[in-house]
């Protein structure tokens, strides 16, 4: 969803003052046109008849005026109440699939100002609201609650499985045996948490003031996954790229409405038919993830260790003489590097007797 069009939901979202004169209207059970435009007065030959108001808004106020037939116009900050009981005519030519005579001119008066108009439906009960071509059914708050709770428990679930993959990933690079299923695996996970962090998004947006626990639990969930992917991009593309780059390779595949092993394998520069081909082509990780999520180096730097040793199988023999001879790695990040690959390989150890036990 757009973001411009977040930004008129929270317009109306839970706590918010037009919210609360939306939900006086629901309950009273009579129905409101109401269009968001700054100037109206520039707009005569849509906003006919009427009273003009042109007082600050108050929730109590707009819902006075709901009781009138015609539509009310408020300033686009709902700030002020402009004029109530308008009659409005925007281009009938205007193609609509609305069937009732409100909604029908609340479309058409936001596709054609590319304006913000809202319509309370009397007999169907509903919040719709209209901005330039989109529309958006408000929910019922107990039901969006109970939506954002599901997805958040499948984004916890596709987090779990990213960072257990993460962590498989780490060791097959310092045995010099990863594959480009592997890494296409590990991607697919990443990137199913972000696209389900945007799908929630427009929820929490709704919510408001409701959402305040859900966003701190997204937000967690979602914490470095677009980084890590980033990084892995950089890692395993066929190709050297630019940061810049990767952040367009992740961008793109997050919003592609399918995303399948082949897909992120051809982001990466890969020229691959099927899946069955990704396990028989061995990839090297370049060590840019390693060198700034474990070791803690500055990508600037990162760079120069991977111009220098080429991939991390590599960066994981070298001494710390080795990596001093890279300029900016000192003595400190020389051992931070060594220590990060010591411990990885500790994990490693660590999980193979596990198994055995």
């Amino acid at each position: 969803m757009v973001e411009e069009l977040l930004e008129k939901i929270k317009l109306i979202s839970p706590g918010s003052p037009l919210r609360r004169a939306l939900d006086d209207i629901m309950r009273a059970n009579t129905g409101a046109l109401i269009v968001l435009l700054d100037d109206p007065d520039q707009y005569q030959d849509i906003i006919q008849g009427g009273f003009r108001i042109d007082v600050p808004f108050e929730p109590e106020y707009l819902y006075e005026l709901s009781k009138m037939d015609g539509a009310i116009v408020i300033s686009e900050d709902v700030t002020r109440i402009y004029y109530a009981n308008v009659h409005l005519v925007p281009d009938p030519t205007i193609p609509t699939h609305e069937t009732g005579m409100r909604h029908r001119t609340a479309e058409r008066f936001a596709r054609q100002l590319g304006k913000v108009a809202i319509a309370v439906s009397r007999r169907r009960n509903l919040i719709t609201l209209y901005y330039k071509s989109y529309k958006y059914v408000v929910n019922d708050t107990a039901l969006v609650l109970s939506r954002v709770t599901q997805a958040i428990n499948t984004l916890e679930k596709y987090r779990k499985n990213f960072d257990k993959l993460l962590l498989e990933l780490d060791i097959m690079e310092l045995e010099n045996r990863t594959t480009l299923m592997d890494v296409a695996k590990v991607m697919e996970k990443g990137l199913m948490v972000l696209k389900i962090s945007e799908e929630i998004k427009p929820f929490l947006v709704e919510l408001g003031e409701e959402a305040r626990l859900a966003k701190m639990q997204v937000a967690e969930l979602t914490e470095n996954a677009s980084d890590i992917l980033e990084l892995l991009v950089m890692d395993y593309s066929d190709k050297e790229v630019e940061k810049e780059s990767a952040e367009e390779i992740v961008m793109n595949l997050t919003k592609s409405p399918t995303l399948d092993l082949v897909k992120i394998a051809r982001s990466m520069g890969y020229s691959v038919q099927a899946a069955t081909q990704l396990d028989d082509i061995q990839v090297e990780a370049r060590g840019y993830r390693l060198l700034k999520y474990i070791a803690k180096i500055p990508m600037s730097i990162s760079r120069k260790v991977v111009d220098m040793f080429k991939n991390i199988f590599e960066i994981s023999k070298a001494s710390i003489d080795d990596l001093k001879s890279v300029e900016g790695i000192g003595n400190k990040r020389a051992r931070a590097i060594v220590d990060s690959i010591h411990s990885l390989k500790m994990r490693k150890t660590a999980a193979a007797e596990g198994e055995e036990q």
